[in-house]
């Protein structure tokens, strides 16, 4: 599943929320079939869906002054509408659609990392960076290396073979030294 947003706010007297979307086109919702709702801290991109996380049609999708606006079949009003504040709604990963050289997060973890036909890591996570690039974090397995090193994505330094789980880094020298005394 991905994460489609979170739900901000209740909106009115009819159980409508003001959606935090983290997907570029939230409108695509409106009609999408497999959305499940869960609690903030339930990470539903690599478990499948279970209690306390529930599946849910969606009633009604607005925009309400530029953020989308939705409401469910299974919340009837604002009162079981405050209960379900803060929570993530996700949708299925076949609905979502990526363009050529667009990659799912999920996708990256576990893959291994080279550096000239070397195997000096394995991708734990992709976190976003502060300056607007996602941080690829690397478990460290240089010889007489521990812990873990953040790279940024920049496209022009990895060569993704998604297939194979192998990504290929070409850093400007000394980049994965950078936090070494």
């Amino acid at each position: 599943m991905l994460l489609a947003g979170h739900l901000a706010k209740v909106q009115g007297l009819k159980g409508e929320f003001l959606l935090h979307a983290v997907m570029d086109e939230p409108e695509r919702l409106d009609g999408m079939a497999g959305l499940v709702l869960a609690p903030p801290e339930v990470d539903l991109e690599s478990a499948e869906p279970a209690s306390p996380a529930r599946p849910v049609k969606l009633r009604s999708f607005r925009w309400h002054q530029d953020r989308p606006c939705l409401a469910f079949a299974e919340v009837p009003d604002r009162t079981a509408a405050e209960a379900l504040k803060g929570w993530a709604l996700w949708m299925p990963e076949s609905e979502a659609t990526l363009e050529e050289g667009e990659s799912f997060r999920h996708q990256w973890i576990g893959c291994d990392v080279f550096i000239g036909g070397r195997k000096v890591g394995e991708v734990l996570r992709l976190d976003p960076g502060p300056a607007g690039y996602d941080m690829v974090v690397m478990r460290d397995l240089r010889p007489g290396r521990t812990g873990q090193r953040d790279i940024p994505y920049i496209k022009a330094w990895w060569t993704l073979d998604f297939e194979h789980r192998r990504l290929d880094l070409d850093p400007p020298e000394g980049l994965l030294d950078v936090n070494q005394v």
